[in-house]
């Protein structure tokens, strides 16, 4: 019977364990970016920018077509001296279509091909910049979660040592100061608890917003924390290679140069002879809808460009100036993006050399607190020992908790700055 009531009990709490961690959503921090991306309207606003390119790269490639129209005229002639006056009616299509324009249309749509692909670009831009947001969002949660978590440790602390100071006071070994003074640390822990748990749920909130999540569901949302055997880096030279061959800012200078080597060509178009092909169809007579006369014409026009006040010769030089602008951008650009890479992979390795440093004296100051602890708890060490030791044991314990952050956060600024979504 005993046995039954033991597997009873095992089982209710099983199902309790269950249905209490099922009911949770998990995401993880891939997850979470994913989600972002999807939701985000700064995304699906660049996604309509490029549309706008596209429209503008159909509206260019209209030139390569002929245009029909149907024309109407009408003609209101008094001829005077008594003279009868002439009401002419004229209706019917005309056909015009550019054969040859220096190859200027031709170039036209290379250039608007390649702003159309430097949308992609912009793209990336923005779903790099939603991605870091959302990371910085999420380990905001774990730092914050961090600290609450120390300082629920600095409490337990603080109350350890009321109750010491209590315990010496009611034998005559402490003055009513310690137990003051232990009280005081005790509601100074105490607020830092609550000021950190609210901090921790304000920085959850933040992340799923930035999700398009419910905030009135917070409490189904679960989030599981980054591992720091993860964050490994690679030699220095691949992630600079890797960020001037795949920077989003650097993809798109270089077709902008491409689209403006386009451009160059398209002007210098100008210089050469434009031929169209014409023909139109009229009918013609002083009814409404004529019905008796008709004017049929076709031909081929040939336009040579002999003088134009020098205008295409200064357009041509202005185009060629700012092309040799952009390259001087692209340059200034690299020398930028490495610098970045570089700045960031120190800061990565500065991060891990500031948690391990922070590791080791959390755990020497530990050990400092459990013997001036318990020398105060013998008399051997006054109070102010022993808060001062607390004091530096709290900072230690808040230092591993920004210094981890800042570790996670700089490598994923790392794998940014080479292009990379970062989380994925």
């Amino acid at each position: 019977m005993l046995q039954i009531k033991i597997l009873a009990f095992l089982f209710t709490l099983c199902f309790f364990i269950a249905t209490n961690v099922f009911a949770k959503k998990i995401l993880t921090l891939s997850e979470a970016v994913n989600l972002a991306i999807k939701a985000n309207p700064q995304i699906s606003s660049a996604l309509k920018q490029k549309e706008e390119f596209l429209f503008q790269k159909n509206i260019i490639r209209a030139e390569f077509f002929p245009k029909l129209y149907v024309n109407y005229t009408y003609q209101r002639i008094d001829q005077g001296k008594n003279l009868p006056e002439i009401n002419l009616h004229t209706f019917g299509p005309n056909v015009t279509w550019n054969i040859f324009s220096g190859f200027s249309t031709y170039y036209a749509f290379k250039e608007a091909l390649y702003y159309l692909s430097i949308q992609d670009e912009y793209i990336r831009t923005k779903i790099n910049e939603v991605a870091l947001a959302t990371i910085k969002a999420y380990l905001e949660y774990f730092k914050e979660k961090a600290l609450y978590e120390a300082a629920l440790k600095d409490l337990e602390d603080a109350q350890t040592v009321l109750k010491l100071a209590q315990k010496r006071f009611e034998v005559g070994l402490s003055p009513y100061a310690d137990v003051l003074d232990a009280e005081a640390r005790v509601k100074e822990a105490e607020f830092k608890v609550s000021n950190y748990r609210y901090s921790a749920e304000i920085a959850k909130a933040k992340l799923l917003m930035l999700l398009n999540e419910d905030l009135t569901k917070i409490e189904e949302y679960e989030l599981l924390s980054p591992e720091e055997k993860e964050f490994t880096l690679k030699p220095l030279a691949e992630y600079i290679g890797k960020a001037l061959k795949f920077r989003p800012e650097l993809l798109s200078k270089e077709k902008e140069i491409l689209a403006q080597e386009s451009r160059i060509k398209s002007v210098r178009g100008e210089f050469f002879p434009s031929v169209d092909l014409f023909a139109s169809y009229y009918r013609q007579d002083s009814k409404f809808f004529p019905d008796n006369n008709f004017d049929f014409q076709a031909g081929i026009k040939i336009t040579f460009p002999m003088f134009t006040g020098f205008s295409t010769v200064s357009k041509l030089q202005k185009e060629r100036a700012t092309l040799e602008k952009k390259h001087f951008e692209k340059r200034d650009l690299e020398l930028a993006i490495q610098q970045e890479v570089f700045s960031n992979y120190k800061l990565f390795e500065t991060a891990k050399e500031n948690l391990t440093a922070s590791k080791a004296l959390l755990v020497k100051l530990e050990e400092d607190y459990r013997i001036v602890q318990k020398k105060y708890e013998n008399g051997l060490a006054s109070i102010v020992d022993l808060t001062t030791v607390m004091a530096r044991l709290s900072q230690a314990r808040a230092n591993v908790a920004v210094s981890q952050y800042d570790l996670y956060l700089n490598y994923y600024n790392l794998i940014k700055s080479t292009g990379e979504v970062p989380g994925l």
